[in-house]
């Protein structure tokens, strides 16, 4: 079971992030529930396709 309280390595960003945007980042390109402008830090990200195959597939995607 994932420590969903932890910062973890994010395969997006490439680096340790806080659990509080990877669960933005994961609304907003896996769930689409808002814009990705709203997330400053996707602005880094060039292929944002390629962000959502990523981040859908990792095993923090999974809020249920």
């Amino acid at each position: 079971m994932e420590d969903y309280d932890a910062d973890r390595v994010c395969p997006v960003y490439n680096k340790e992030i806080h659990d509080a945007l990877c669960y933005e980042t994961v609304s907003c390109i896996v769930h689409k529930q808002f814009k990705i402008s709203s997330v400053p830090e996707l602005s880094e990200i060039e292929d944002i396709e390629s962000a959502r195959k990523i981040c859908g597939e990792c095993p923090y995607s999974d809020m249920e």
